[in-house]
């Protein structure tokens, strides 16, 4: 069931990404609904979980775009890696390291975006690229993931705690 309403949202943001949100511009670019989405189902549901919705949302984000097919799921790939920082807790709430998921993820998307366009041989201009797309990204995706991250906290099943070892001094 977790993973068919995955599956709907992140349908659901490819196709406003893809009709809606070109007309929405901030700081001169449009936020990734896809990205912003999976990052925090990411940093919310685990790695488990991340590592299967990712490559579905990527699949449907090169349906609904003109790039490779492909590409968003590589490029999104590396949220996986980064949905590690919810276990490291360098704080109390999930919050900040969901806006450093997203933000990292977004810088990631941009890289891997434009080296694979580079590899199949689109002239991309990396410095401006990465000044005017790249940058800018990283702060409205994190933006709006101020507004995708409460209502998918909430929605979310709170983790059980787990004792470990004898009675229950002490709590993972």
């Amino acid at each position: 069931m977790k993973y068919l309403v995955a599956f709907a949202g992140a349908l659901s943001c490819a196709m406003l990404a893809a009709s809606a949100m070109p007309s929405v511009k901030v700081l001169g670019v449009t936020p990734d609904l896809v990205l912003i989405f999976t990052a925090c189902w990411a940093v919310v549901r685990g790695q488990g979980e991340a590592m299967v919705v990712v490559p579905i949302a990527g699949v449907l984000r090169d349906l609904t775009t003109s790039d490779p097919v492909g590409t968003s799921v590589l490029a999104l790939s590396p949220i996986v890696l980064l949905a590690v920082a919810r276990e490291l807790r360098p704080v109390e709430s999930e919050f900040l390291p969901a806006l450093a998921v997203v933000a990292s993820a977004s810088l990631a998307y941009a890289l891997v975006s434009m080296a694979v366009l580079t590899a199949i041989g689109d002239g991309v201009p990396w410095g401006t690229a990465l000044l005017r797309v790249a940058v800018p990204s990283m702060l409205v995706n994190a933006l709006f993931a101020a507004i995708v991250y409460p209502p998918m906290r909430w929605m979310s099943p709170r983790p059980k705690a787990v004792s470990f070892g004898v009675g229950s001094a002490v709590r993972l």
